[in-house]
């Protein structure tokens, strides 16, 4: 029996009970203390947890907090002359959360699970919602506050809490942080900015630690604040102060993301919804930062949508099995995701080299200052294109579960999967190819800024680059040169549709098909008019006088732009169509849409011959595609297509 020995002398290590049955747990009795010096003890017991009855007869506080370091240095004290060795990070925890005058009874995993045993883990990992839903509060340890901002932090917290409920106050406060928002000093959002970049807030496990209804507590050092009032907070400054969080980075779009995550809706749910869909929640979690990959799909099982009749029955008998490696848990995912959907949400979640931004030696100018693109070296990915590696970065969905957009109309997907040779056979019409392709549009190119006197604006540059426009950027629907766009309406109303996903996000309140298109040229040249220069010309009077005069919104215009083509290219098709595609888009590209899809894709030959097959490179915006045009699209040739 192995033994650590302190000032106490020879400790056996504490010796874990196999669980009798599946649904048992063990609580932690952490013993009362007067002063931090003293040694943690505790007491470990087994019980079973019983949902119905939880409230009743488990009474105890489940403990959120970030592993670190998996070193298990320091100690708990278990059971008669028995020691626990524990990490730093639940040892402060410990430390913090322990009452003076009486136990406490406490979950965690680090202690409640035997990390050594592989079954054990797996079990117990599909009990992990159901103890964070039947505990009396979560107690989340943010970590030690090491430069003495933890208190500032929640003092600007709770008087934000004060401001926004106050009519007066907050109108006052939007004037100052939105035209006025350069006037404002940095160094008093810093507490604020530091809270919300703290490891906790990006790990996969809390997401169903913290995202059900149980109340919680959060800890960090000294300071502690409710997590409905911080959540709260953040509600606002996400959907109002996009450029404030931008300006004084104030990383709460993390923090929003957790609430109540794992708890249904009251509305009505399916998987049209975007909480009801077990896929898209994946995609949604790809910001969070997993130490086990195979955490990325474990993590989110107790998600209440493997429950809805309406998820594919392959997902909803996904169990956690650690013993399986993390391309064979990504492969069962897509097959169970795509056999009997009828949405092809899964292909729209895929990426295919997307860790690797490449291009053709000499496609297109990288950026607007004329530096030409290297030529990457480009690894392949190890799971097959069709199959989304759930570590790539998050990028923002066309196909989402309730878009408006209908590609392929009505239809639904023809698919097969041969499971052997790991190819997807799926049909659908090859629509266009892809003849030119931007540099990789970064997050903050389209925000609201002064633009420099010797810069292009990246408007202009798209516009001339990209789409070929040699008259400035005006309202008509054709130019002198000639260049009109394919569905006849000005080239400027489609590149702002391309960048901002049609604006779904800025009129979600509104039927899409109902929105005129004055409405979103407004928005634009307002976008337009506000940031380039005065003098340049090419942008048109008419551009500038619609932008003053059109009541349009430079800021919810930047916003969606932003969000929706950071990360992605804009290309020109061969046919004329704007498309903004994955970074990996490349010219030679070929533009299809599949039966069952929202969304148009855009697949690149393996090789030269017809039997190679295809990679699929990831989802697409082609305007003048994405309302069932593929349909009766003249020279849109029917195919099924092999992708490998």
């Amino acid at each position: 029996m192995a033994s650590l020995t302190n000032e106490s002398g020879a400790r056996k290590l504490y010796e874990y009970e196999p669980f009798s049955d599946s649904r048992t747990i063990r609580i932690l009795t952490l013993h009362p203390a007067s002063s931090l010096e003293e040694p943690l003890r505790g007491d470990l017991v087994t019980e079973p947890l019983d949902e119905a009855t939880a409230a009743v007869n488990l009474d105890f506080e489940a403990v959120s907090y970030v592993w670190g370091s998996r070193k298990r240095a320091q100690q708990l004290r278990c059971g008669q002359d028995r020691v626990l060795p524990v990490t730093q990070s639940i040892y402060d925890a410990l430390r913090r959360l322990r009452l003076a005058d009486r136990p406490r009874r406490l979950w965690a995993d680090q202690v409640c699970i035997n990390q050594d045993d592989i079954e054990e883990r797996s079990q117990q990992v599909d009990l992990m919602n159901s103890v964070y839903r039947s505990a009396r509060r979560v107690l989340v340890w943010l970590g030690r506050d090491r430069e003495a901002q933890a208190l500032e932090a929640v003092k600007m917290v709770e008087h934000l809490q004060n401001v926004f409920a106050d009519e007066e106050s907050h109108a006052k406060f939007r004037q100052e942080h939105s035209e006025n928002l350069h006037e404002q000093d940095i160094a008093r959002w810093k507490p604020f900015a530091k809270l919300a970049m703290l490891p906790w807030f990006n790990r996969i496990w809390i997401v169903q630690e913290i995202g059900t209804s149980t109340p919680a507590t959060l800890f960090w050092g000294d300071a502690e604040i409710s997590w409905d009032v911080l959540s709260g907070v953040v509600a606002v400054l996400n959907e109002r102060y996009h450029h404030l969080r931008a300006r004084f980075s104030v990383m709460t779009p993390n923090i929003r993301y957790l609430h109540r995550r794992f708890v249904e809706p009251e509305e009505v749910v399916n998987h049209r919804h975007r909480r009801g869909n077990f896929v898209y929640e994946l995609h949604r979690a790809r910001h969070m930062l997993a130490e086990d990959p195979r955490d990325r799909v474990f993590a989110f099982l107790g998600h209440f949508s493997l429950r809805k009749e309406s998820t594919p029955p392959g997902l909803r008998g996904m169990v956690a099995d650690y013993s399986r490696s993390v391309e064979d848990v990504y492969r069962d995912v897509a097959i169970r995701g795509l056999e009997d959907a009828d949405t092809l949400i899964m292909l729209s979640a895929t990426h295919y080299g997307g860790e690797v931004s490449r291009s053709r030696q000499n496609s297109i100018l990288t950026n607007a200052d004329g530096a030409m693109p290297s030529s990457l070296s480009f690894k392949l990915n190890e799971l097959p294109s069709w199959v989304p590696d759930w570590r790539h970065r998050a990028h923002h969905l066309f196909g989402t579960p309730d878009t408006p957009h209908r590609a392929a109309g009505d239809t639904k997907p023809q698919l097969s999967i041969d499971k052997r040779a790991l190819t997807l056979n799926i049909t659908g019409k090859h629509m266009d190819t892809i003849s030119l392709v931007s540099w990789v549009i970064r997050g903050d190119s389209f925000h609201v800024r002064g633009q420099r006197e010797d810069a292009t604006h990246p408007i202009v540059a798209l516009w001339t680059r990209i789409c070929r426009q040699k008259s400035p950027i005006n309202l008509s629907a054709s130019t002198s040169a000639g260049n009109c766009y394919p569905t006849g309406e000005p080239p400027f109303l489609a590149l702002a549709q391309c960048l901002t996903n049609a604006g779904i996000g800025m009129v979600r309140d509104r039927d899409l098909s109902t929105i005129p298109a004055s409405e979103h040229l407004a928005n634009a040249a307002a976008y337009l008019g506000r940031t380039a220069r005065r003098g340049d010309p090419m942008v048109s009077e008419e551009i500038r006088e619609l932008g003053r005069e059109g009541g349009g919104d430079a800021f919810k215009w930047s916003h969606e732009a932003s969000l929706t083509s950071r990360h992605r290219r804009l290309g020109l098709s061969a046919q004329g169509h704007f498309v903004l595609g994955p970074d990996s888009m490349e010219p030679g590209d070929a533009v299809v849409v599949f039966y069952g899809g929202a969304a148009p894709f855009v697949l690149r030959r393996r090789g030269p011959k017809t039997e190679d097959g295809w990679l699929l490179i990831g989802e697409c915006y082609v305007h003048g595609m994405m309302n069932g045009e593929a349909l009766t699209m003249k020279g849109a040739v029917e195919e099924t297509f092999t992708i490998y």
